[in-house]
């Protein structure tokens, strides 16, 4: 083989390469669905777990079962309110 062939197949691969790369993170994000509404504030209260046993267990329940009630973020959104002032 000479070097041009060596480098139209490397090149060949690369693309390859990058093609199933981007082809498998489409369809993880197509699996995975839409965000859910409470993601972003869910991801706030983590930060804040080490400081509010509350916190910890919402949290805790939000990753098991990948979502929580409408009254559990109010609740959410008023400990991270006094967490944040203080």
């Amino acid at each position: 083989m000479q070097l041009t062939e060596i480098l139209i197949v490397a090149g060949a691969a690369l693309v390859v390469a990058i093609a199933i790369k981007v082809f498998r993170a489409r369809q993880a994000a197509r699996n995975r669905g839409p965000a859910h509404i409470h993601e972003a504030l869910m991801k706030r209260a983590e930060l804040h777990t080490d400081r509010s046993p509350f916190l910890r267990k919402v949290v805790s329940e939000f990753k098991a079962n990948g979502h929580i009630s409408n009254r559990q973020a109010e609740a959410v959104e008023k400990a991270l309110k006094r967490l944040e002032a203080s």
